[in-house]
């Protein structure tokens, strides 16, 4: 059984854990990853650095090897070297390796400023008369038409 090159790995990445093996198709690896150096830790203390294991079930491969792959979230680990072990449930196969995570990059923070936006206005006119308002200059000026007019029919009829 042999476990493929994992390389350098960013803490909260996804990785993929693979491998090839001489093991029918449909049996069964499980895979553990552990910090280098695990030991048991006092539980009302806070966390270590984390750590995952899974089963995984051979596939079909080529000719020479089948294949395996386990996915492993590294949310939570620390960074550090961290020890890969891979063991045939059914049988007595085992492979193991090491790979590194290294702490992940701080998250940046936008410092420009948020796009102002604009709503147009739109001013729709009623399809009933308009409303009555209180009259303004405009009366007095009807109001002296009115009388002259009157005025002038008086005048007229003497």
């Amino acid at each position: 059984m042999d476990i493929d090159e994992v390389g350098n790995v960013t803490a909260g990445e996804m990785v993929i854990i693979s491998g090839t093996t001489n093991i029918a198709p449909g049996n069964h690896l499980t895979v553990t990853v552990t910090p280098v150096g695990f030991a048991p830790t006092n539980k009302s203390e806070p966390g270590g650095a984390g750590g995952t294991s899974g089963t995984v079930v051979v596939q079909d491969g080529n000719a020479t090897a089948n294949t395996w792959a386990f996915e492993a979230n590294t949310t939570g680990f620390e960074p550090g070297e961290y020890t890969v072990a891979v063991e045939w449930v059914e049988g007595d196969a085992t492979a193991s390796t090491t790979f590194t995570v290294s702490e992940a990059a701080p998250a940046t923070t936008a410092t420009t400023a948020p796009p102002v936006t604009t709503t147009p206005v739109t001013t729709t006119v009623p399809a009933t008369s308009p409303t009555p308002t209180a009259a303004g200059p405009a009366l007095p000026v009807a109001a002296a038409m009115a009388a002259c007019a009157l005025a002038g029919y008086l005048m007229r009829r003497r």
